[in-house]
């Protein structure tokens, strides 16, 4: 064999290692949703987060509430189809004012279906109240939120390299949201019915991290909330890869 002929035939060997060396993609590896005792859902992808999905509020002049200081008590949904969490979310700067929520997680063949129930233990002043799906800047920078909205042309978001001016990149309504649409990292939201959806970079407050928020309250001054008030969420989330549940 001579020269010419060994050098082709090492550089196809190459090329075709190459081409059967694995990549990082959604779409070859299956993901994890670990729930922990709080209900605060993580997706995972070996063992990196890609997307935590909260639910928390902001007490008057904007104090915040994360899951992550919640009680709860978890259970099996019937058939165990999932997870049900009845809980307590403490609210910062009330009078022990509180959010009673019931969260239920169902797993889908790849993705999640949640719905939330919120009532209110007490009369408080709320600045906030939303669901938000928590997304690392180091994973979606670069990328685009793709919001469909009712009788309107879809709204096209982009996902910033480098921290910009302000927060908020987007205030629109919309009952589908698509982020990451065709890369890595792709995933889809539906909800049953249209709100208010607002996409932020969190890198102003020293969180490295993207928001997508679905409020029920975004409000200054703040709403005035009685025991006679709740909130009703639903929707699904459809990823490119199977997902598997993880409860505690």
């Amino acid at each position: 064999m001579s020269t010419l002929q060994v050098r082709r035939t090492l550089l196809s060997l190459l090329l075709a290692a190459l081409s059967a060396a694995p990549t990082r993609s959604w779409a070859q590896q299956a993901l994890s949703a670990h729930l922990d005792a709080s209900g605060l859902i993580h997706v995972t992808q070996d063992k990196v987060e890609l997307a935590l999905i909260e639910l928390n509020a902001h007490g008057a002049d904007w104090q915040h509430a994360p899951q992550e200081t919640a009680t709860a008590e978890v259970s099996d949904l019937p058939d165990r189809a999932g997870k049900r969490f009845v809980g307590t979310l403490p609210i910062p700067n009330t009078d022990g004012g509180a959010i009673r929520f019931t969260e239920s997680v169902k797993p889908l063949p790849q993705g999640l279906q949640l719905e939330y129930d919120l009532t209110m233990a007490a009369a408080m002043k709320l600045n906030g109240l939303q669901l938000s799906f928590l997304l690392p800047v180091t994973e979606y920078a670069g990328q685009e939120v793709l919001i469909h909205r009712p009788e309107d042309e879809p709204e096209i978001v982009g996902l910033p390299q480098e921290e910009r001016q302000g927060a908020q990149l987007s205030f629109t309504e919309g009952a589908k949201v698509e982020v990451a649409k065709g890369a890595n990292g792709a995933f889809t939201i539906e909800l049953r019915a249209p709100t208010d959806v607002v996409v932020q970079d969190l890198r102003q407050w020293d969180r490295p991290i993207f928001e997508i928020r679905f409020p029920a309250i975004m409000e200054d001054p703040p709403r005035e909330i009685t025991p006679d008030d709740s909130f009703h969420l639903d929707l699904t989330v459809a990823f490119a890869a199977p997902v598997k549940l993880e409860a505690p």
